[in-house]
């Protein structure tokens, strides 16, 4: 959460639509690092259950056209601790339940979607502002988050993140922007990938958060197989509601809404939010 001081009308005005200009062009994790450090010592952990569907084209058969859906449900949980009060170490783990339905038939898989762990810097901080570097380094599965049963992610993947944060207004509410930007190199036959996020966040009281978040992510189609080669944007609105010093709950919805060599589907998610 942030706090501080105010500003001219005009001059708020043009800092909240640039803001969310940005938020919307610019536009992946969900549960993200933050370019504001965790403090040193303070640990935060972040569980949520996400649930995604997606009606794909039908085909035709011999027998007839047959209607067919991916379904996903994905326990994910995030967590970063402090290191130092400019060094913040963390990861996370997401484990999927995929059925993809077609017709009277049913295959579902499950397993490991990806495991994360990553390492972030903050070289700039100030009463408004901050900024970091983050290297991290990942091992996706067929089941990776924004993708379907059919985009496998081989071997190893490692990317470089540019993370930039600013405390726009302080009263009579609390209004924020952060922006990320990385390059993700994916060793094996997938294509690397450029992954941007941009999060605008408003606080109207000390214990409730509205966060409006884009992501996107854009190959950079080097790679041998073109399962792994897509590009997709997504739009996530969510509320945040502090109810105790410690705990925090989050819901919401990701609305995936530009895809190529993918299908479009929507998710809803709910998450714990706790610090120690």
């Amino acid at each position: 959460w942030f706090s501080g001081g105010g500003a001219l009308f005009q001059y708020l005005r043009r800092r909240i639509l640039f803001a969310f200009f940005l938020t919307l062009t610019v536009a992946p994790f969900s549960a993200a690092a933050s370019p504001w450090a965790r403090p040193d010592g303070e640990l935060l952990i972040i569980s949520r259950g996400e649930y995604f569907r997606a009606e794909l084209d039908p085909f035709e058969t011999p027998d007839g056209i047959i209607e067919s859906r991916f379904d996903r449900f994905e326990s994910n949980t995030y967590l970063e601790y402090g290191l130092t009060d400019d060094i913040t170490i963390g990861g996370k783990v997401l484990y999927g339940t995929t059925w993809l339905q077609r017709g009277d038939t049913v295959d579902t898989a499950q397993g490991f979607s990806e495991i994360e762990g990553f390492a972030q810097f903050q070289f700039l901080r100030d009463d408004r502002r901050a900024a970091s570097v983050r290297i991290s380094a990942s091992k996706p599965a067929r089941f990776q988050s924004g993708a379907r049963t059919s985009l496998q992610g081989e071997g190893a993947d490692a990317e470089i993140a540019a993370l930039y944060g600013h405390d726009i207004i302080f009263k009579p509410i609390k209004l924020f922007a952060a922006f990320e930007t990385g390059y993700r190199r994916r060793f094996g036959d997938s294509a690397d990938q450029i992954k941007s996020q941009a999060t605008l966040g408003i606080e109207p009281t000390g214990n409730l958060l509205f966060l409006l978040e884009g992501f996107s992510t854009f190959s950079v189609r080097n790679g041998s197989g073109a399962e792994t080669d897509y590009d997709i944007i997504k739009l996530q609105p969510s509320a945040v509601y502090r109810f105790s010093k410690r705990w925090s709950l989050q819901a919401g919805f990701t609305e995936e809404i530009y895809g190529r060599n993918l299908e479009l589907g929507r998710t809803y998610f709910i998450g714990l939010w706790s610090t120690f």
